[in-house]
């Protein structure tokens, strides 16, 4: 990542950023900040991970995804450079490079896994962000949550402000805060993980413009809590691939919905906490629909029925028992199952195949696609 930062001249020295880690809420927390940003009048660039859909959603400008034709004149350009970096790196300066040809004022900028060792970790931000430390990829950043704790906090640079979540109050972040002569803010606690976010994306805007006009944080990412009117039904969308992530999503489900019966449609990457979510959504739900797609990462649906000891059943059966009990139909797990899950349901309006051509006609899959999946920021 170095190597092709300094082929392109450092192209995140040309506007301000601000660095966001932590283990859930990252992608929420960016997402309002950028938002709140654009209200002030900043051009501001957003890089987020994963995407839903098509990769241009990783990297926008006041809200507008990239261009096709800009994405592909810039991968060109990064793949003459090198063809050995990875699918996170190349997305990484593709949105660094891209960020400066458009001249923004801002750029929020997130981190794909932990802080120390990810491909973001060359910048130097006007302000730091950790929002959460809980269990995640723990066969790269540690088993115990100080040492996760120890990762996230490798974005602290010298002299550079940082706000943190009251739930990432851990010693190896202050440490690393004093070490750096970082002053440390930390953001007003709530049960509630959406108020929880948005009160760090204020305490951020707080501390870079005091006395800033009042401003909308309602901002949020694609299937974070993302509900729709499914046939009369509530059908929520949200991304909880991790212990933490699932509390949090059911506590809010029963806490919005208290006396219906939850229905759970998910699927689950290979690496992520299968058993726990299993023993999980059967515990919280009526009934469950395993989903999958043909990402190898994913655990095939026939596997899933096996763990949950149950008999495949169709998406009609299962749709029609939800509408009958009234209940409410939830899809979580993984990133990858969303867009399937809404063309499953009839919800899709956007087609991604051209979206991804330019990846496709640019890049080598041996080089780029298939080779260190597990940074690509899921």
């Amino acid at each position: 990542m170095h190597n092709l930062d300094l082929a392109f001249g450092s192209p995140w020295k040309s506007y301000k950023t601000i660095h966001v880690a932590g283990t859930n809420g990252k992608g929420s927390v960016s997402t309002k900040i950028a938002s709140a940003l654009s209200q002030l009048g900043f051009k501001t660039g957003l890089y987020t991970s994963p995407h839903i859909e098509t990769f241009h959603e990783r990297i926008q400008i006041d809200g507008k995804m990239i261009s096709f034709e800009d994405a592909e004149y810039f991968l060109v350009k990064i793949l003459e450079v090198s063809r050995e970096a990875t699918f996170f790196e190349v997305m990484t300066m593709l949105a660094f490079f891209y960020f400066q040809s458009k001249e923004v004022d801002y750029a929020v900028i997130e981190t794909g896994i932990g802080g120390t060792l990810d491909p973001t970790n060359i910048l130097i931000p006007v302000l730091s962000v950790i929002t959460s430390i809980s269990y995640d990829h723990m066969a790269i950043l540690g088993d115990t949550l100080d040492e996760i704790a120890s990762n996230k906090a490798g974005i602290i640079k010298q002299r550079t402000p940082v706000v943190i979540s009251s739930r990432a109050n851990f010693d190896s972040i202050y440490k690393k805060a004093f070490q750096e002569n970082a002053p440390l803010h930390v953001a007003e606690a709530s049960d509630d993980w959406c108020k929880e976010n948005t009160e760090i994306a204020k305490k951020v805007i707080s501390l870079l413009f005091p006395g800033h006009p009042s401003l909308d944080f309602s901002a949020l990412p694609p299937c974070r809590f993302e509900i729709h009117n499914y046939g009369g039904i509530p059908l929520i969308f949200d991304i909880a691939h991790n212990k933490d992530g699932f509390k949090k999503l059911f506590q809010k489900i029963e806490n919005a919905y208290p006396d219906k019966k939850i229905f759970s449609i998910f699927g689950m990457s290979q690496d992520k906490c299968v058993e726990f979510a299993i023993s999980f959504l059967k515990a919280k739900s009526a009934a469950i629909l395993p989903i999958d797609t043909d990402n190898t990462r994913l655990m095939r649906k026939a596997d899933l029925n096996v763990l949950l000891g149950q008999k495949e059943r169709g998406i009609e059966e299962f749709l029609q028992l939800a509408k009958k009990e009234e209940g409410v139909l939830v899809v979580t797990g993984s990133a990858y199952i969303m867009h399937p899950a809404k063309k499953l349901l009839n919800l899709s309006h956007i087609q991604s195949a051209q979206s991804n051509q330019a990846l496709e006609k640019c890049c080598e899959p041996q080089s780029l696609m298939d080779r260190d999946l597990v940074l690509s920021g899921s």
